[in-house]
């Protein structure tokens, strides 16, 4: 039996259709649950160092400096070069591999010599799973962020946001970083009373914490949503962003974004332009309608999202012939992902949840698509268990970077 409350959700009234995130279907929102409310996000770019000059790739690899790397050919690590400023992150090149901090004149230069393929644009996407982490310029720094609520002045507005930071937090340590979006009519509050999405309990259980935080939607927003007509949520992220890296020690190649139904939504719009500082996304029940969607960038980003076969809300097509619906964030981010997006992407039919990966992903970009029995929800168990499987899940894709 399902240890969690099932959730009910009201339809959303005409004059809300378009500003509804939970307006997927483009005629019924959700609502928050009863008792603990929430459903189930997180990300962060590198920057090519803080001062320091950037390091060469040996062979006939990438070179890195100035503004990031020229495509080369296999090289392994070089020797730490004397020249370069910094820079972002450049491109990716074939066979190489991320460079030592690099110059004498500096600190932190790094390159990044890339899984080799198409060369894509710096960042986080050349980055394959286990790298090096990446330090904020928070670390070794003492610092003056608490636990709890704090606003933020973002695009001329006052924001507030709940953040945790671990237990004994360590200055040299750098943690990964999850922003985790609520659903719409949600609070900041109401994810984190559903612990962060439920991740926060498992990051404790496998002894790696890491720094929650949860952001609110402009209160003036019908609804309580994210914006559905410009990027004043996408400054926000941005602007938090920033403000974690300064004050915070966080890995930057691992920040991480999930949430559920608006929240999902939100992840996506998230996803499809912030793929330098979003190692990976969890989009729990999103549409990719609805939202603001920015200009699309097309390059990869891991991505991870559920449905449940019955969601009349967000569900898995709302229009074919528009592309609308959480199949429609699979084959887009599995075709960004480089991936062999199966001609007919197998759904649930019974049992327990499906989840399908797609073969052939470019290196550290995988592509997952889950469904399963259910409704417009973050919460499901397989038969036979009382286990939330999403945040399992979740966390299982997030740790695998």
């Amino acid at each position: 039996m399902n240890q969690f409350p099932r959730y009910s959700f009201a339809t959303c009234g005409l004059g809300f259709l378009l500003l509804c995130s939970g307006a997927c279907a483009g005629g019924s929102g959700d609502t928050p649950p009863a008792s603990t409310g929430g459903h189930t996000a997180t990300g962060g770019a590198t920057s090519g160092g803080t001062s320091g000059s950037a390091a060469v790739s040996g062979g006939s690899g990438n070179t890195s400096g100035g503004s990031g790397n020229t495509s080369g050919s296999a090289g392994t690590i070089g020797v730490a070069g004397s020249g370069g400023a910094g820079g972002a992150i450049g491109t990716a090149g074939q066979g190489g591999s991320l460079a030592p901090a690099g110059g004498a004149g500096g600190t932190g230069g790094q390159a990044v010599g890339g899984t080799g393929g198409s060369g894509a644009t710096g960042g986080l996407t050349s980055l394959a799973p286990g790298n090096p982490p990446v330090l904020s310029a928070g670390c070794g720094k003492p610092t003056t962020v608490t636990n709890g609520k704090h606003t933020i002045m973002s695009k001329g507005a006052s924001r507030s946001y709940i953040i945790d930071i671990p237990t004994g937090y360590d200055v040299n340590k750098p943690y990964r970083f999850f922003y985790t979006s609520h659903w719409i009519g949600a609070r900041a509050e109401d994810v984190v009373g559903q612990d962060y999405y439920f991740l926060k309990p498992l990051a404790t259980a496998a002894n790696e914490p890491a720094i929650f935080l949860a952001p609110q939607a402009l209160p003036g927003n019908p609804g309580g949503t994210w914006s559905t007509s410009d990027d004043t949520d996408q400054v926000l992220f941005d602007d938090i962003l920033a403000y974690v890296k300064e004050n915070l020690c966080i890995d930057t190649t691992r920040v991480f974004a999930t949430g559920f139904s608006f929240g999902g939504m939100m992840t996506y719009s998230l996803s499809v332009n912030h793929q330098k500082d979003i190692r990976a996304a969890v989009g729990i029940a999103p549409a990719n309608y609805n939202i603001y969607v920015p200009t699309k960038t097309h390059q990869p980003i891991a991505w991870m999202q559920t449905t449940g076969m019955s969601d009349g809300t967000c569900p898995w097509v709302n229009s074919d012939a528009q592309m609308r619906g959480s199949k429609y964030i699979g084959i887009e981010h599995g075709t960004d992902n480089g991936c062999m997006v199966p001609t007919n992407i197998p759904t649930w039919t019974q049992g327990a949840h499906l989840c399908v990966d797609f073969p052939g992903c470019t290196p550290g970009h995988p592509t997952k698509v889950c469904t399963f029995n259910g409704p417009h929800t973050n919460i499901n168990s397989d038969p036979g268990s009382n286990v939330n499987w999403i945040p399992q899940e979740s966390w299982k894709f997030f740790t695998q970077f």
